[in-house]
């Protein structure tokens, strides 16, 4: 019975991953779209977090399970919307138009390898060798795909102030969910947390929007409105999942949908944008497998 167990939640915890890093994915080919229909970034974060907020305020209103707000939950809902989505958003948006599209992508994927790291010293997660392993042969899979659907000569002429700065995106995401995988409050559920988060960020973006004097602009988010609803249906689940999966089996494992997603990424590029796609990046995905298996086996010895 146990082993039956056991079977299912690895195939749980696997599937979860996997559906993350479609979600990822989706999420920003959406964003690629709304940009290449001409929306504005200044226009994408906020209609898309209100849009965002409004989904989880819907979702918890059919459940009547409102976030409870304590003076740790308070804190929880303001540092992890704010370190987990808001400032790797801004950063990626300023970085993307500063550097190559490699560079930037191979930046992020470092993402596992920071997260694995911090998790080993701050002595919040003990990754195993295989888990190592893991993690080193996901980010070798994330150069293979970076570099297929890229096809840059990726450091010429790179600013590398740009780059020192695009180094804050992964540690923000890896510092945000070993916050969220050991500061978990009590009595809070993930759907809970998205939403606080949700209702704190969108009125941070309309009092910044209103301040900046874009409001007026909102209306070019009209552009491509498949697009703007795409990011809100993406994102809303991703973050859900992301939550749980966080929770409930750590930041180092959660971390390796980064990988997932650029698989997906890659696929989807090739499909919508026409990006190229070849047998390395296919070869790339076979990879992947070997890597979840070594975290899988990490985890079990």
């Amino acid at each position: 019975m146990h082993e039956h167990d056991s079977s299912w939640t690895s195939f749980l915890k696997i599937g979860l991953l996997i559906v993350l890093g479609f979600l990822w994915s989706g999420r920003l080919a959406a964003i690629k779209a709304a940009g290449l229909s001409g929306v504005p970034v200044h226009v994408v974060v906020p209609v898309s977090v209100l849009g965002i907020a409004a989904a989880f305020t819907l979702l918890s209103a059919v459940r009547r399970a409102w976030p409870p707000l304590r003076r740790d939950t308070m804190v929880f809902y303001g540092l992890t919307g704010t370190f987990g989505f808001v400032l790797p958003f801004i950063l990626e948006s300023l970085s993307s138009p500063n550097l190559p599209l490699f560079v930037l992508l191979v930046i992020i994927s470092t993402m596992p390898i920071v997260t694995v790291i911090a998790a080993a010293l701050l002595k919040i997660e003990r990754p195993r060798p295989a888990q190592y392993a893991a993690i080193a042969l996901g980010f070798g899979v994330a150069l293979l795909i970076a570099w297929d659907t890229t096809q840059s000569a990726a450091m010429v002429g790179t600013n590398w102030l740009w780059v020192m700065i695009a180094f804050c995106i992964p540690v923000f995401y890896a510092g945000n969910s070993l916050f969220v995988a050991s500061r978990w409050p009590k009595g809070v559920d993930a759907l809970q947390v998205a939403c606080a988060q949700g209702l704190l960020l969108s009125v941070a973006v309309l009092i910044g929007s209103v301040a900046a004097g874009t409001l007026p602009e909102w209306s070019l988010a009209t552009r491509n409105m498949p697009a703007m609803l795409g990011i809100v249906f993406f994102e809303t689940l991703a973050l859900l999942v992301y939550l749980k999966i966080t929770r409930d089996y750590g930041a180092t494992f959660m971390s390796l949908g980064n990988y997932i997603a650029m698989v997906f990424a890659a696929i989807l590029g090739h499909f919508l944008f026409d990006d190229p796609l070849t047998w390395l990046s296919l070869a790339a995905a076979g990879l992947l497998v070997a890597s979840l298996s070594l975290n899988h086996l990490g985890r079990r010895s």
